[in-house]
């Protein structure tokens, strides 16, 4: 009974730090549930993946696609309270504008947004909305399918690039700090389990189309070792913002992977 008690708080823990919806009940906290929570931030983007594509898909009974794919984006925003988005920005913000790692890390934690953070996220939003589109075009089940791995898959490869490189800031009162510590084994293969089993489902049930889940998690691969060395090289290591930074942009590649061969295979 006490495992199961366990579990369930670092369950709540993890859904705490990537949600902004209320806390789930009996949830007690310590630091040593938080640091090993992160083993649920794929599972946490199941729930962000249903809430946001079951909006669209609900409202496009009475909408236009384009604005329930709006709406549904707008629901992922409310979920998470913009907390990926937000790592996206201060990344684009403090890699632009900064030289030195002290200059990066002084930037990254100012929550005025900047130049480059705008066009950073005007970019990326533009780009996962004509994805979305193109998804739901396709077959509102390849959407939803697609949405539900996509949000789990790019949490884990945030998870991943967090086991890759050592924690950048020295500041104890940062909000990601508790649960930078290595994760066990166990912890990391339930991970990949939450991560990866609904590409693999996907896979499974479009047999046809497997190249086009394995191009995304190719892709996604190559980003999070691209960003490894770059934020290893400028800042020696990652930030809460930078696993944000990740989050946004293997979910970006791993609609890329499934619309930019669909129809030539």
């Amino acid at each position: 009974m006490s495992m199961i008690r366990e579990e369930w708080n670092r369950f709540c823990a993890s859904w705490m730090f990537n949600t902004r919806l209320p806390v789930p009940p009996f949830y007690v906290y310590s630091e040593a549930t938080v640091s090993r929570s992160s083993r649920y931030f794929p599972l946490i983007g199941w729930i962000v993946s249903g809430g946001a594509s079951f909006t669209t898909f609900f409202l496009s009974w009475i909408l236009p696609v384009e604005i329930s794919v709006i709406l549904g984006m707008i629901a992922s925003v409310l979920i998470t309270g913009g907390f990926h988005e937000d790592g996206l920005a201060d990344v684009c913000d403090a890699f632009g504008g900064g030289w030195s790692k002290e200059k990066i890390l002084e930037i990254m934690k100012d929550s005025r947004i900047g130049t480059f953070g705008s066009l950073g996220l005007i970019l990326s939003l533009g780009l996962k909305y004509l994805l979305l589109v193109k998804l739901f075009q396709m077959s509102p089940w390849i959407f939803l399918s697609v949405s539900w791995f996509a949000h789990a898959a790019s949490r884990w490869f945030a998870l991943v690039m967090m086991m890759l490189i050592p924690y950048a800031r020295d500041n104890d009162l940062s909000k990601s700090k508790p649960m930078v510590k290595r994760l066990p084994l166990s912890d990391f293969i339930l991970s990949v389990f939450f991560g990866c089993s609904p590409a693999i489902y996907f896979a499974y049930q479009y047999q046809e189309k497997i190249i086009n889940v394995l191009l995304g998690f190719f892709l996604s691969f190559l980003f999070v070792l691209y960003f490894r060395s770059y934020f290893k090289k400028w800042i020696e290591g990652f930030t809460g913002d930078c696993l944000g930074f990740t989050q946004q942009g293997t979910e970006l590649l791993l609609y890329l992977g499934i619309t930019i061969v669909w129809n030539f295979i």
